[in-house]
Parts: structure tokens; sequence; C-alpha cells
């Protein structure tokens, strides 16, 4: 489980703002939302997770 260590992270998104499964997705009225491509294939994890993510097993940061 991680909690970001020292990564330069958005504090109102959490761990998704670094991780390499989650993706921001755009509504038509401007809002943004988190998708987690985790939840594709592992029912544990939430499609749009609530934010902020402060904990995820699942998490992995982005390749730099």
């Amino acid at each position: 489980m991680s909690d970001g260590g020292d990564l330069d992270l958005d504090p109102r998104v959490g761990l998704c703002s670094a991780c390499r499964f989650a993706r921001a997705q755009r509504s038509a009225k401007g809002s943004v939302f988190w998708r987690c491509s985790r939840a594709l294939s592992d029912p544990h994890y939430l499609a749009y997770p609530p934010l902020p993510v402060r904990t995820c097993q699942g998490y992995e940061p982005r390749p730099a």
C-alpha cells in the first residue's frame, strides 16, 4: 500500500494525480472526474474513486 511518499501530488485529487492507472475525464459541462483503469479488471477498485485518494494498494507512479 502506498501513500505517495514525497511526490508532487494535486492535494484535491491525491494519489490518482500521479498514478499510471488514473485518467482525468472531462464532462461536457467542464467537470473533471478521475477514472481508475484497474477497475476494468479488478472489482476491488472503484472506477471513479471518491477524491482525494490518500492510500491505494494498486497505486503505481507514472513513468518519468
